[in-house]
């Protein structure tokens, strides 16, 4: 069972399925391993000091980076189609097209997903995020934030993803939320002391920073975390 990446099931499964098994009910060392996984659910914020092996997806061996190009736009068109670059290769491959058509888009990965966030249609700014799976070549639909984005910036952090300022088609935003990939579910975090639209966002050594930006009034040179 110390094998098995249980904090990595889905909330249902670990309470529907694994809690009802009698070997895992009845064998202390099973439910230890069960409350790790339920804890990694349930304390999101807590999940860099919870990490264990268990709380990695597992890498294929032989594997290298991949750089992805994600939607855009040009003087005329926005664009939904992807590109992907093989270091190993040294060349550029096309991949699925989102669904929808994103430019000034934000994008992380979490896990073995590549996170496509808000971003402009060329009509409207938008709150709807999918994902990309790289071993089908598929795009699916995530939970939609709270909050409409464009020009956002979008950093991941201990298996969490972070959507920080933008803009909503009326003013620049200061406001940030969080995104669960294990429980689907986007929580409202602190918001910056800035209004930042066009922001950059980068993690390290556990903290998330805003970087530059603007205002409505004027570029930024502050940052914050």
């Amino acid at each position: 069972m110390k094998c098995v990446r249980l904090p990595l099931l889905s909330r249902d499964f670990l309470l529907g399925h694994v809690d009802a098994e009698s070997l895992v009910r009845h064998h202390p060392d099973c439910k230890d391993l069960l409350i790790e996984a339920l804890k990694f659910h349930l304390l999101p914020e807590q999940r860099g000091v919870l990490g264990t092996s268990r709380t990695r997806p597992r890498r294929c061996e032989g594997a290298g980076p991949v750089l992805f190009a994600v939607g855009g736009g040009s003087l005329f068109a926005i664009h939904g189609d992807c590109e992907a670059y093989d270091t190993r290769t040294d060349r550029w491959h096309v991949v699925a097209s989102m669904s929808t058509r994103r430019a000034r888009v934000g994008v992380a990965a979490v896990g073995n997903r590549l996170y496509a966030v808000g971003g402009y249609d060329g009509t409207s700014d938008l709150a709807t995020v999918e994902s990309y799976d790289p071993v089908t070549n598929t795009w699916q639909p995530e939970v939609s934030m709270g909050t409409r984005r464009s020009c956002l910036g979008v950093a991941a952090l201990h298996g969490l993803l972070y959507a920080a300022g933008g803009y909503d088609g009326a003013s620049c935003l200061n406001s940030a939320e969080r995104y669960d990939p294990l429980t689907g579910t986007w929580t409202s975090v602190a918001a910056m002391s800035t209004r930042r639209r066009y922001v950059r966002v980068a993690t390290l050594d556990g903290n998330l920073y805003a970087v530059g930006g603007y205002d409505s009034s004027s570029h930024l040179a502050t940052v914050e975390k």
